[in-house]
């Protein structure tokens, strides 16, 4: 039976397991949810997370929510490729750069994505400057391990870029927007200033499925 899972899309989170599907090479039910009908609240969702979040994998009788740990369900059952390492050195490595982006990079990337993606960014110019500085300190670190092995815990793809990817692709989703105009931000032309982490975004989009994890709402 194949796995079910529900997922909001724009939402970053959403986006991880839906790329873990991918890499293991999963078969899916799709099941994409409307915030603005609150969809993802019914008693039925509730029932699978009780704080009415997503996403939501739906196993047979079991529900998976929290997007990290629906990926770690998926690298238990279905060892290869592994995600999370095969070796205690290798899962610890992964595990740390999971949470390198999660307490600090992801934190400050939602502080410049999330102004532009509700339009309010007059009022928060100064929180965006100081985002965009440490995001930028941290991507001219990625640029340097970018540019000696393919991905961010070795050369081959782990949850630690499934975790990441999703928040860089919704930074320059945000800098192509109307509301981004009067930001002058490096984000703007990736090519140019994090090539390293452009050719990085290149290699996840090559993957075989890839198309249909992304938002749906995103295709111009």
């Amino acid at each position: 039976m194949a796995y079910e899972i529900y997922w909001g899309a724009g939402s970053p989170n959403s986006w991880r397991p839906l790329l873990g599907l991918v890499v293991k090479g999963l078969d899916y039910q799709s099941k994409l949810l409307e915030f603005s009908k609150g969809e993802h609240q019914t008693p039925q969702m509730l029932e699978m997370n009780p704080r009415g979040q997503l996403p939501v994998l739906k196993d047979g009788d079991v529900s998976v929510y929290e997007s990290t740990a629906i990926l770690a369900y998926l690298d238990k059952k279905h060892p290869e490729p592994p995600l999370f390492g095969k070796t205690a050195d290798q899962a610890g490595h992964v595990w740390q750069c999971v949470f390198e982006v999660e307490n600090y990079l992801r934190i400050q990337i939602e502080g410049i994505v999330r102004p532009v993606f509700f339009d309010d960014v007059p009022d928060n110019i100064d929180a965006i400057e100081r985002s965009a500085a440490y995001v930028d300190a941290e991507f001219k670190e990625l640029e340097k391990k970018l540019k000696r092995q393919d991905y961010l815990a070795g050369q081959s793809i782990t949850a630690a870029d499934i975790v990441l990817f999703p928040f860089v692709q919704a930074l320059k989703r945000a800098m192509s927007m109307d509301a981004a105009n009067d930001l002058d931000l490096k984000y703007k032309d990736m090519d140019q200033h994090y090539p390293a982490i452009s050719n990085w975004l290149a290699r996840i989009e090559a993957l075989p499925g890839y198309s249909k994890t992304y938002p749906p709402n995103w295709i111009d």
